[in-house]
C-alpha cells in the first residue's frame, strides 16, 4: 500500500505540468480574466444596491402614505369621540341641573310656605298676647 502511494506521488511530482512555466501571455490572460470577473462582480453588487435602495424608497413611501392615512382616519375618529364626550358632558350637566331643580324648587317652595305660615302663626300669637295683656289690664283696672 505504501509502495503504491509513493509511486503515485512520484508520478505526480515528475509529470510535465509540474515543470511547466507560465508565460507572460498566460499571466496577462489570467489577469484579464480576474479583472473581468471583478468588473462583473462590481456590476452585480451595484445593481443589487440599486434594487435594494429602490425597494427601500418604495417601502418608505408606502409607509409614509399609510401613516398619513392612519393619522387622517384616527384624527377624524378622535374628533368624533371628542364631540361625543362634549355632548355627554353637557347631558350630564343638564341632568344634574334638572335634578337640583326638581329637588330644590319643591324644597324652596315648602320652606317658603313654612316660613309664611310660621310668620302668620307668630303674628297671631303676638295678636293674642296683646289681647290677653289688654284683657288682664282691664281686669286689673276693674278690680
Amino acid at each position: 500500500m505504501k509502495t503504491l502511494f509513493f509511486t503515485i506521488a512520484a508520478l505526480l511530482c515528475f509529470s510535465a505540468s509540474v515543470f511547466a512555466e507560465l508565460s507572460v501571455e498566460d499571466l496577462e490572460k489570467i489577469r484579464q480574466i480576474v479583472n473581468e470577473s471583478e468588473a462583473r462582480t462590481e456590476k452585480r453588487i451595484s445593481e443589487s444596491e440599486a434594487r435594494i435602495e429602490k425597494r427601500i424608497s418604495e417601502s418608505e413611501a408606502r409607509t409614509a402614505e399609510r401613516i398619513a392615512e392612519l393619522e387622517k382616519r384616527f384624527s377624524a375618529e378622535i374628533r368624533a369621540q371628542g364631540k361625543r364626550l362634549d355632548f355627554h358632558g353637557a347631558l350630564i350637566i343638564a341632568l344634574i341641573v334638572a335634578i337640583i331643580a326638581f329637588v330644590a324648587v319643591p324644597v324652596g317652595f315648602i320652606t317658603y310656605q313654612y316660613n309664611r305660615h310660621h310668620a302668620q302663626r307668630n303674628e297671631e300669637i303676638r295678636t293674642l298676647r296683646e289681647k290677653i295683656e289688654a284683657l288682664e289690664r282691664e281686669r286689673i283696672l276693674e278690680a
